[in-house]
């Protein structure tokens, strides 16, 4: 085990300040100490604490607010794709594929609630992201394409983390994927199946879509095909 007095001061003040807002039972738009207030508390200067602070604004957990202080933020998407990313960005590939699986154990295990909640609005939506897909050559355009698709998908779902979690698993992908489209017309149909079946209310087939859309490998794809 570490010794903890080798964890570097702002980070032990880092802890501090999440200990304060869960303790207090702090809400978005809370104001947190004065940066004097904090320093004279824990001891430590003011520069140490500015370091903890800058932390906790880049996971997105508080911002500074003109005219009011620093206040806790509420929780956003994009806090955990910066968490995520972060922690990524120097991984050799394993937490990449990791991060993958979880998107493929949620998007079918929330299947049947995308299935209830399915409206025509989503429909014609996911039937242009299709025809979208047929025409795009170049590999940024069919990403966005292939990823409003499942956007559209669970959007109804009232899980704000579930919706999160994909946002940032497809924030993830486009980062560490290769550019190329392999299998384009496989990828097109995979897709296209998805929502025949929806669009048919035919459950059995929805299902045996979505699996098959996660489970089968692309050519030159080392890990199950995510797209």
């Amino acid at each position: 085990m570490k010794n903890l007095k080798s964890k570097k001061l702002y980070l032990q003040v880092y802890d501090e300040l999440r200990l304060y807002i869960v303790k207090n039972n702090l809400k978005p738009g809370d104001k947190i100490p004065t940066e004097m207030e904090m320093s004279q508390t824990l001891g430590v200067s003011r520069n140490v604490l500015r370091e903890a602070i800058k932390t906790l604004e880049i996971l997105g957990v508080v911002s500074s607010k003109p005219g009011v202080g620093m206040v806790v933020n509420a929780f956003s998407p994009s806090s955990l794709s910066t968490c995520m990313f972060l922690n990524l960005i120097e991984d050799k590939g394993n937490l990449f594929r990791q991060s993958q699986e979880v998107r493929k154990v949620l998007e079918i295990g929330f299947a049947k609630q995308c299935f209830d909640s399915m409206t025509d609005e989503q429909l014609v939506r996911m039937k242009e992201c299709v025809k979208a897909m047929e025409s795009f050559e170049e590999y940024e355009d069919f990403y966005d394409s292939d990823a409003y698709f499942h956007q559209c998908m669970y959007e109804n779902l009232d899980n704000k983390m579930l919706i999160a979690y994909l946002d940032s698993a497809w924030e993830c992908d486009r980062s560490f994927r290769g550019k190329m489209i392999d299998d384009k017309a496989l990828r097109i149909k995979k897709h296209r199946d998805i929502y025949t079946a929806l669009y048919n209310r035919d459950y059995d087939a929805f299902m045996a879509s979505l699996v098959f859309h996660f489970t089968y490998k692309y050519k030159g794809d080392s890990s199950e095909g995510q797209e």
